[in-house]
């Protein structure tokens, strides 16, 4: 499925608010005790899976087993600290990932942030997604991505549009650092007006994915980020799809590298 329709602002408004076109992803639930873990490292209560129905602090949760020891899983939990009652689209939640220790119930690594909900991201109960494969930054570390997907309507008619935020962490000692985000899946105009009255509208689509380079930088292996890039008139593809790379490497923080990225992108007819 093609993550742009029909040129209509309803189909627009859908595509927004599903997220359409996304690769259909496994669940990634996490079992009760595993959230009540979690609530009692936080000294919260009450949390339960968000998809049960229950009033839970839980919004969104994901929980893997981590691949290199099985006594180890990887969990994303994005949730409301007590006592704020806002609306869906405008909290301000709190985001805990980690590696959690089955066995004494204790996060060997994590990550705490938040997401600010506003016209453009809001959150439900399969908003987060870990992806375990094998990106092995050194000799000694292994990362893991989290994708969080929005369901947000967002502009009625936009003229480009961005999907599933990713980050990819990087565990070292007891934390994980943030070391590479972007958006995964992105579309621009490239002619005519979006939900215009006529007219021809092109429009260029990009979903990229993440490879490890031969090379290294400060200690971390090269990321090699690649696009497949479709251009699309009234929902139907323009020629065969491309593939652009760009390399990215670690300056001893993080992969540099723009949240919505640019590299893929061709230039509209009549731009030199």
């Amino acid at each position: 499925m093609h993550p742009i329709g029909k040129w209509t602002c309803a189909a627009l408004l859908a595509l927004a608010a599903s997220g359409a076109g996304a690769a259909q992803r496994t669940q990634q639930p996490c079992a009760g005790e595993t959230l009540q873990a979690l609530a009692k490292l936080l000294g919260q209560t009450g949390w339960q899976a968000p998809e049960s129905g229950a009033a839970t602090p839980v919004v969104a949760a994901a929980c893997k087993p981590w691949p290199d020891d099985p006594a180890l899983q990887v969990v994303a939990v994005a949730y409301t600290e007590a006592g704020d009652s806002a609306e869906p689209g405008e909290r301000g939640l709190s985001l805990l990932v980690g590696q959690l220790d089955s066995t004494s119930g204790t996060l060997r690594t994590r990550f705490d942030g938040s997401i600010e909900e506003d016209a453009m991201v809001e959150i439900d109960s399969a908003s987060l997604w870990i992806d375990t494969a094998r990106y092995r930054l050194a000799p000694d570390v292994r990362g893991f991505g989290l994708i969080i997907g929005s369901v947000a309507r967002g502009a009625s008619c936009p003229d480009a549009w961005s999907y599933d935020d990713f980050s990819l962490y990087a565990p070292q000692g007891d934390r994980l650092n943030e070391v590479f985000r972007t958006y995964l899946r992105q579309w621009t105009t490239l002619e005519g007006v979006v939900c215009g009255t006529g007219g021809r509208v092109v429009i260029e689509r990009s979903q990229l994915t993440l490879a490890m380079g031969n090379d290294s930088h400060h200690g971390f292996a090269d990321l090699v980020v690649s696009s497949k890039v479709q251009r699309e008139e009234q929902g139907e593809d323009i020629g065969a799809a491309k593939t652009v790379r760009t390399t990215v490497s670690y300056d001893g923080k993080r992969y540099p590298f723009e949240e919505f990225s640019t590299f893929w992108q061709s230039q509209p007819p009549g731009e030199h």
